[in-house]
């Protein structure tokens, strides 16, 4: 999986803000990125309207949290297919 794909499996199952997206990768993927290289992820995925940002609560860490979009919801089936 690529990195990006990395990230909509992880938001798959529910919103995660971006310190889990990091745990994500260092936990579940064990794969060590960068906080630069993940922010950068994140901004192109939005640019590219697979995911969304929730403005509707923020985690302990005073993030907001990311949600996929129907075209990232598409996109992860596809991987998965």
């Amino acid at each position: 999986m690529t990195n990006k794909e990395l990230i909509l499996d992880c938001l798959m199952e529910d919103d995660e803000a971006f310190t889990q997206i990091v745990e994500y990768f260092e936990l579940v993927a064990e794969i060590k990125i960068s906080h630069q290289e993940v922010e950068k992820l994140l901004e192109e995925m939005l640019d590219e309207g697979y995911i969304s940002i929730n403005y509707s609560w923020k985690n302990e860490h005073d993030e907001y949290p990311y949600s996929l979009t129907e075209k990232g919801k598409k996109a992860w089936e596809e991987i998965k297919e």
